[in-house]
């Protein structure tokens, strides 16, 4: 299980992350990604904490979120082996998905 360091304002996971830049991946890093459903889920301080998005492949994430430019949102799987935060300024990894998108940083 993951504790990110910051649930609201700024997303961050904190510990033990991959960071990416978010300026030319922010839509394209879930490409690297298993081909699995994915859990999309925001702010974790506001009224709709409790809200979570399924994407039916992961792979697809960026391509949804490039709809909603600026949304900070965490990324997690079913077994929840990673963790991804996605802020205004950089993607955060945590987890399994570290090894996928080592690439990008």
């Amino acid at each position: 299980m993951f504790t990110p360091f910051k649930i609201t304002g700024h997303l961050s996971i904190g510990k033990e992350t991959l960071t990416i830049p978010l300026e030319g991946n922010e839509f394209s890093y879930s490409k690297y990604l298993k081909s699995e459903p994915a859990y999309i889920f925001f702010d974790q301080e506001s009224r709709d904490r409790n809200t979570v998005v399924v994407v039916k492949d992961a792979k697809l994430v960026g391509e949804l979120m490039e709809n909603s430019y600026g949304m900070e949102y965490f990324v997690s799987n079913e077994k929840s082996d990673f963790l991804i935060a996605v802020n205004w300024y950089v993607i955060e990894v945590a987890g399994s998905a570290i090894e996928s998108l080592n690439k990008l940083n």
